[in-house]
């Protein structure tokens, strides 16, 4: 049995996944897994669901002096 690793993600508008079938709802908040929350995010239909955590920032690079 493989470890899935998921993602909560807010659905940014209505739409049917092609390969699934599966409907999904504007203003949802599902999980999904994060291979599936990539593709998603790429076609702008998901976006990172409030309670999850944002990626750390890049840290910042040196100044010139």
């Amino acid at each position: 049995m493989s470890d899935t690793k998921t993602k909560r993600a807010k659905i940014v508008r209505d739409f049917t996944d092609a390969g699934t079938e599966t409907q999904f709802t504007a203003g949802a908040t599902v999980e999904m897994t994060e291979g599936a929350f990539a593709n998603y995010q790429a076609c702008g239909l998901v976006e990172v669901a409030a309670d999850e955590p944002a990626a750390p920032a890049a840290p910042a690079g040196r100044k010139a002096s």
